[in-house]
């Protein structure tokens, strides 16, 4: 929150000086802060980002050119203001792809291929404990979310939506698992008219006995709106009838979640091996 606000603010000075005719120098500090912000703000409003590149080339590309452009005004014009706050702009973009993207989680071989996913307890968006023992019998596709607040889990979900007929052909039962408080989760379900599984984790249990909790992972500012300061980390988990998982996506950037033609092929495969 403190990156997009910060970065919100220059892109929004950076226009507003330029078009009030203050220099060339401007446009550099423009190009190295709204393609990020018209990014996320295109995965928030439109939930329709569930995946960009690793290191955002593009955006870096833009923003390094940002930064030429307003050291090429400052050796034209002396002016150094807008030079100083592309290189800030810059510096942000950078810690925010090769650090606050990346997620600091190791090899976990609770969730080994071949191996039976262990037995957790979720709650419903009522509040009924249960366990998700209840899925075997069927293919299960366990999504492990974020929350509402997470731009990119939001077009995960909704991707999946998209993809629900095919997923469904295949006997797949599409389990969506959130720490977030029941209400927002009833918000979700409430927005997909498909039979998903809109479920809860209470305290992270069920990531703490999965070992995908993301401890202290919630972005400042967001625990007003209810949300625990511990999240999970984004985690898709495709079992078979037996509870055995067949893939287990864990990705090690919040910006990059599998495609669901990913699961559709593994159970294809696994199908015409049978």
């Amino acid at each position: 929150m403190p990156f997009l606000t910060v970065m919100t603010a220059l892109a929004a000075l950076s226009l507003v000086r330029g078009l009030l005719g203050a220099g060339l120098g401007w446009f550099g500090v423009t190009l190295a802060t709204l393609p990020v912000i018209l990014l996320i703000g295109r995965a928030m409003i439109l939930n329709n980002v569930s995946r960009t590149s690793v290191r955002l080339y593009g955006i870096l590309t833009l923003g390094a050119a940002g930064v030429l452009f307003s050291l090429w005004w400052m050796f034209q014009s002396g002016s150094h203001l807008p030079i100083g706050l592309a290189l800030v702009a810059f510096c942000l973009l950078l810690l925010y792809v090769l650090w606050y993207s990346h997620l600091d989680r190791g090899p976990n071989a609770t969730l080994a291929t071949g191996r039976p996913l262990p037995e957790f307890v979720y709650e419903t968006e009522s509040g009924e404990a249960v366990s998700s023992r209840e899925f075997l019998g069927h293919p299960a596709l366990f999504i492990f979310y974020r929350g509402n607040w997470c731009p990119l889990c939001m077009s995960q979900i909704k991707e999946l939506a998209g993809r629900y007929q095919a997923l469904a052909r295949r006997g797949v039962q599409v389990v969506l698992i959130s720490p977030q408080p029941h209400g927002h989760t009833r918000k979700l379900a409430r927005q997909y008219e498909v039979p998903f599984h809109f479920l809860v984790d209470p305290d992270n249990r069920a990531a703490r006995r999965l070992e995908i909790i993301a401890e202290g992972g919630l972005p400042a500012g967001l625990a007003l709106m209810g949300y625990d300061r511990d999240t999970v980390f984004p985690t898709a988990i495709l079992t078979d009838a037996e509870g055995l998982v067949l893939v287990a996506h864990q990705t090690d950037n919040y910006l990059i979640r599998p495609d669901p033609d990913t699961f559709l092929r593994v159970l294809d495969a696994r199908e015409s091996t049978i």
